[in-house]
């Protein structure tokens, strides 16, 4: 691209003129009202002061060069209304000045001068009195008289006035944009001078931000806008946000600096870098933080971005970035010269804009970078057989934006070298002459190849052509940027094709580009081309070879090898070996980069094999010791005296049939599918709330980590209703203290996390809801953690170890129930439905007990090799008389065939049942089985159940029951089951220790090894064993009659028939008792009373 700076240097040449003239005239004495305007006072008019470029630069350069008495007048005689112009002239222009420190933009204005060389001169009241004598008689005059009178009170140190003067001009220009438009370079002075001030004060402060925030949509953002909003920022009073870093800097700056950017001197970013934490709080172009080192292979990168607001900010990974666009229905892709497109994600995020925070995450596996926010997948970047190696955060020069809680996990690579050309794209290059904005070419003419050679293995080239239609020696400047900034000691090198004057190739770092020559290394300092205001000319260059240096080894019409070496502040150039030239690094910021320099209109170039070697740190710090990432872990440290103890459980068909879960809720025929990946839940709405449980068989106390682990979660709920995936925990406390985390679809649709506090008081249930933020995944864990009196709310995404914080709450200390540890789905009906799969269960406690695995001993083919040895055997077949009649006792209606003895239990409005029981005392380890043929169960009343189990009960204090049970509920569903009851306080306590949706079974079996119980339901003729799940008993003898075989109908007007074929009995003691008379007691499942799980199924209502 060409770069013309004709047209500035003209207008310079103009305001020069311009600056003389007024000097030459700034002592004559003035004319009479009616007397005929000046001609500056005419140019003056016809190009409006304040929009003059560059006149009040030029007066202020033209000041410098004069002597302090003169300056004043000069500078006096120019601001203040006179014969050169009717009122006063407050201007805010931007340059780069080179005072006291590196090279830098600044704003600059004859006011600003003016009023600090009246200070250092005492003549500031002087300059009050001639400013508070300018009779104002338009707004926009008193406008400009209250910024200079505010702008004296401020170099007075004069708070007082500074608050009454801002405050009146905040009244002018907040109701009237225009007026505010036209006051603009006033404000910016106040806002330059306020930073320099000690105090600031509020008003301005008040004045700065009202200001920034009525220009926050101007899309271009002019050096004004970006001046105001650096000096904001300033202004602002700091923020407790963090701890200062410790230990060398493991994040640089580096911005998409171009000419467009430099030549308008825009303020340079004002980054914020604490532990676990990166606020750009002012930018240059779009910048980047970078990490420091070099990343290839497979990793993760974790971050909370800032959100919608002018606060965005991406992760740029492989060479790529992706965010999610405001709408939430679409993501935005680019590199780092430019977004490259938006693309539909599907279904509409979760909006976010109330939450400020985007959990965002990008994964590096198997060739490409997957991106997800909140959970959701947004998009997938293919990067080929490399990619670029530079991790960074981005914000684009619009926004205010950064990360907290930036973690990198995996096992990458950390080379050594990298290739600086990863892909004909040129990722991480820009070209520094382009103008800002989305384009096509984007890259000019400068392009890329990768070609893959025999002998020289994968060959890199970049190419720039010569412009054959510029007139030669108009020193039109290109230059090809790598936006990493070279922060570190290493080497770049590559080969150049040298010939003479058709190519040529020079490398640069920063604003110093080293032209290489036959004769000897000149340095040529870059321009900004049609921005450049410096008048800095484009051929300048200033040779830095001595006259009497040996020749540069510089080979025509072949590859030259190239290093440029940086080494603390200096840089060192090779060339084919020889070391050509040594001097300092430019002070400049931000940090200098390393680019590729041509003329243009000169000579192509092509540049070959880029590669850099860098002494950046070769490991990846532990989490801990990353400075991006939070602290919050130090909250979760193990403050307990013991270690504690871990449990890690697969969620599957063998944990529910080996009892490690137990289904606690739900009907296992429709709720429960348990498969060797995993359990699913699902659950279908009906009336009011409808949910099913599981619940691992451990006991925990003290300090714990509870982690649950789901994927393939999908809910559909109806409008105003709600489903959710959830887990909580019930302390053993009369208040039931609970903690609950859920994922929930709610009334609006929002797919949200949320927390959780329930405790029951004087009888009330009290429910504290808190910490909801959005998560649209369909994976993920959820997590609750004790430490002393407070329970921690955490979630992950996905398979993601980085576990968010999204709640913390006092909680009691007491340890928590028995099965109290209880996840899975719930819906609101009267329709929709929720289910997800549960795959992994982990929990971490001072105090711990769990389920012992069943092994090879325990296992069904184990248990019938046990049931073999066992010396005693009762066997009775009912299709035949007893031998002994008082070995069977009947109740209810009952009839014997020649199929068996068939049961008939009709149903009624009170519990009944029919059925038979056994008169032997039983002892020690026993295996007891009944065969039937389920002629016909009823399906019960809506609320009751149509039951045939087998029963034992045992004579403990507790009055222990085991059930292995065919169950048919209200839905008409059947499943078998399997069920213990203890009696607490005279009151029934049921559990459901397992569940399996078979629905045909022709024999329910119990087994007892040691204090052990095993429930088995089965088809002979199939040849299946299913085992429902296991339970601790007693060891103690088992009663006469204590072994039923029941039979239960739900409801009255209805009744069930079961056909008893045979029942079978092995054990290590069998006695017959004397018959008893009277009703044996059959098996009545007590109602009881609503406990916490009950509430837990409506906590929504």
């Amino acid at each position: 691209m060409m770069n013309d700076p004709l047209n500035q240097r003209v207008l310079k040449s103009v305001s020069v003129l311009v600056a003389f003239w007024m000097f030459a005239n700034a002592n004559q004495p003035s004319q009479a009202d009616d007397a005929a305007r000046s001609d500056a006072g005419a140019f003056a008019w016809i190009l409006d002061d304040h929009h003059v470029s560059e006149s009040g630069a030029m007066v202020c350069e033209h000041a410098e060069g004069l002597e302090p008495t003169e300056r004043l007048q000069y500078l006096k005689s120019w601001v203040i209304p006179g014969p050169n112009s009717p009122r006063l002239r407050i201007t805010a222009d931007f340059g780069h000045v080179d005072d006291d420190q590196p090279e830098h933009p600044a704003v600059i204005s004859p006011a600003l001068q003016l009023i600090r060389l009246a200070g250092q001169s005492n003549q500031i009241d002087s300059l009050s009195k001639d400013i508070n004598q300018f009779a104002a008689t338009t707004p926009e005059d008193r406008c400009d008289q209250l910024v200079m009178s505010v702008l004296i009170a401020l170099e007075k140190n004069d708070v007082a006035a500074v608050e009454k003067g801002v405050d009146e001009l905040l009244n002018l220009v907040r109701p009237d944009s225009v007026l505010l438009d036209r006051s603009r370079d006033g404000i910016v002075l106040l806002a330059e001078k306020a930073v320099q001030s000690k105090p600031s004060t509020t008003a301005i402060r008040e004045l700065v931000l009202f200001t920034t925030l009525a220009y926050r949509k101007e899309y271009d953002r002019p050096a004004w806008i970006r001046h105001l909003v650096a000096a904001q920022v300033r202004l602002s009073e700091p923020e407790e946000v963090g701890h200062a870093i410790e230990g060398s800097p493991q994040w640089f700056m580096g911005s998409l600096e171009r000419a467009f950017d430099h030549g308008n001197a825009f303020p340079y970013p004002n980054p914020s870098v604490v532990q676990g934490q990166y606020r750009n709080q002012s930018n240059y172009g779009d910048d980047f933080l970078f990490f420091q080192s070099p990343l290839q292979g497979e990793y993760t990168v974790d971050a909370m971005a800032t959100g919608f607001g002018y606060r965005e900010a991406h992760l740029l990974v492989g060479g790529y970035y992706a965010g999610l666009v405001y709408n939430h229905t679409q993501n935005m892709v680019g590199n780092v010269r430019q977004e490259l497109g938006r693309t539909s994600i599907g279904e509409e995020l979760t909006d976010t804009h109330r939450y400020g925070i985007l959990r965002t995450r990008a994964r590096v596996q198997d060739g490409e970078v997957v991106t997800s926010i909140n959970g959701r997948e947004i998009h997938r970047q293919p990067f080929g057989d490399s990619a670029y190696p530079w991790i960074a955060v981005r914000t684009n020069y619009r926004v205010q934006g950064g990360v907290d809680n930036l973690r990198i996990t995996g096992d990458p690579i950390i080379p050594d070298r990298i290739e600086m050309v990863e892909s004909a794209e040129l990722l991480g290059w820009y070209d520094y002459y382009q103008d800002p904005g989305n384009r096509s070419n984007h890259l000019a003419n400068w392009s890329a190849y990768r070609v893959q050679d025999l002998s020289a293995g994968m060959i890199t080239e970049i190419t720039d052509p010569q412009i054959a239609y510029l007139p030669r020696g108009s020193h039109v400047e290109h230059l090809l940027r790598y936006i990493r900034p070279m922060v570190e000691d290493g080497v770049i090198e590559y080969e150049f094709w040298y010939d003479g004057d058709q190519s040529a190739a020079h490398p640069a770092l920063g604003r110093t580009c080293y032209l290489i020559r036959e004769n000897g290394v000149s340095e040529h300092q870059l321009t900004d081309g049609r921005y450049d205001k410096s008048g800095l000319r484009p051929d300048n260059e200033r040779r830095v070879s001595a006259k009497d240096s040996p020749p540069v080894p510089l080979q025509v019409k072949a590859w030259n090898q190239m290093q440029l070496q940086r080494r603390g502040d200096e840089v060192v150039l090779r060339l084919n070996g020889q070391t050509i030239h040594e001097s300092k690094i430019e002070r400049d910021s931000p940090s200098p980069c390393f680019g590729l320099f041509h003329f243009a209109d000169q000579s192509a170039l092509r540049v070959r094999n880029a590669r850099w070697s860098g002494d950046w740190p070769k490991e990846l710090p532990e989490i801990d010791e990353q400075q991006l990432a939070g602290d919050f872990e130090g909250k979760l440290d193990w403050t307990a005296s013991e270690p504690g103890q871990e449990l890690s459980y697969r969620i599957d068909r063998d944990a529910m049939v080996g009892g490690r879960f137990l289904q606690i809720e739900g009907d296992p025929a429709k709720t429960l599918m348990a498969t060797d990946e995993g359990v699913v839940l699902n659950q279908i709405g009906d009336a009011g709330y409808r949910g099913t449980l599981i619940a691992p068989d451990v006991r925990v106390g003290g300090d714990f980590d509870i982690t649950v682990t789901y994927d393939q979660l999908q809910c559909e709920s109806q409008k105003e209703k709600i489903g959710s995936i959830r887990m909580h925990v019930v302390a053993d406390t009369p208040a039931e203290d609970t903690a609950l985390i859920q994922w929930v679809n709610d009334r609006g649709n929002d797919q949200m996390m949320q927390c959780l506090r329930m405790a029951t008081v004087n009888g009330e249930q009290r429910r504290h809801y808190f910490g909801k933020i959005p998560c649209d995944g369909d994976a993920g864990r959820l997590r609750l953690s004790r430490r002393g009196d407070k329970v921690f709310y955490l979630a992950a995404d996905g398979d993601s170890d980085y576990f968010y914080l999204i709640g913390e709450e006092e909680f009691v200390k007491e340890d928590l129930k028995p099965m109290s540890i209880q996840f899975g789905v719930q819906i609101q009906g009267p329709d929709g439905r929720v289910n997800a799969r549960f795959t992994e269960f982990q929990v971490r406690a001072e105090r711990l007990e769990g389920v012992s695995e069943v092994d090879h001993e325990a296992s069904l083919a184990s248990l019938d090799q046990q049931r073999d040895r066992l010396p005693f055997t009762f066997e009775h077949d009912f299709t035949k008389p007893a031998e002994n009649p008082n070995a069977i006792y009947h109740w209810g209606a009952w009839h014997r065939s020649a199929s068996g003895v068939k049961v008939i239990a009709p149903g009624t409005d009170e519990w009944t049942s029919a059925g038979v029981s056994l008169q032997h005392l039983i002892e020690g380890d026993f295996d007891i089985a009944f065969y039937f043929d389920a002629v016909n169960l009823e399906t019960p009343v809506q609320g009751q159940q149509t039951q045939l189990y087998l029963q034992i009960e045992w004579g403990d204090d507790d009055s222990t029951q085991v059930n292995a049970m065919m169950n048919k509920s209200d839905s008409g569903t059947v499943a078998s089951r399997a069920m213990s009851r203890v009696l607490s306080d005279g009151k029934s306590i049921y559990r459901i220790i397992g569940n399996q949706p078979l629905d045909n079974p022709d024999y329910l079996r119990i087994v007892r090894r040691g204090d052990r119980c095993f429930c088995i339901a089965g088809r002979e003729e199939d040849q299946l064993s299913l085992l429902l799940g296991t339970v601790r008993v007693s060891e103690q003898p088992i009663d006469p009659r204590r072994v039923r075989v029941v039979l239960h109908t739900g409801g009255a007007g209805r009744s069930s028939e079961v056909l008893l074929k045979s029942i079978h009995v092995k054990a290590a003691g069998i006695t017959l008792a004397a018959p008893v008379m009277g009703q044996p007691v059959p098996v009545k499942p007590e109602s009881r009373a609503p406990s916490i799980f009950d509430s837990l199924r409506n906590f929504f209502r």
